[in-house]
């Protein structure tokens, strides 16, 4: 048993090497994505913390003082962003 274990290794070492980077680099970058995407706020945290930025109309930003200009919700989780001045406003996390 060991000799064939020793002969595949021998023969695929350096795919066996290449597919655990790969891993490892695909688990730390879904690491750093989560602690990035849950540094936004949501919504509602968003809008208490600047509860002026709630209007009739829609959002505002906190930093232009203008209407967000965003479009719909493509997909289960969207970061709204001002249009105006590029700011990233907060975080919509599913439907």
């Amino acid at each position: 048993m060991w000799n064939s274990l020793l002969a595949f290794w021998d023969q695929y070492h350096g795919l066996v090497i290449g597919f655990a980077a790969l891993g490892a680099v695909l688990l730390f970058n879904q690491s750093v994505w989560r602690r990035r995407w849950t540094s936004y706020p949501t919504r509602e945290a968003y809008l208490a913390a600047h509860p002026g930025c709630d209007t009739v109309d829609g959002v505002r930003c906190a930093t232009c003082q203008r209407k967000a200009l965003v479009g719909p919700v493509a997909g289960r989780r969207h970061i709204y962003r001002c249009g105006w001045c590029d700011t990233e406003l907060y975080r919509i996390d599913g439907p």
